[in-house]
């Protein structure tokens, strides 16, 4: 194994990633957390849908 995992450092990066990846699902999934959601809403920029075909006219 440990040919294996040290053969280049590729190999090594993609162990160490893969074994970080495993620990942090296994320590999420004991303590309970969730994922968060990315919330992308603006205050600023409000799109109606209802309002779409009235912008495409007014811009024409």
């Amino acid at each position: 194994m440990k040919n294996i995992i040290l053969k280049n450092r590729y190999t090594l990066l993609v162990t160490v990633l893969t074994v970080y990846i495993v620990v942090l699902v296994i320590e999420g999934f004991i303590t309970g957390r969730q994922a968060q959601v990315l919330d992308f809403e603006n205050p600023f920029f409000d799109l109606n849908i209802k309002d779409l075909e009235g912008l495409r006219e007014r811009r024409a």
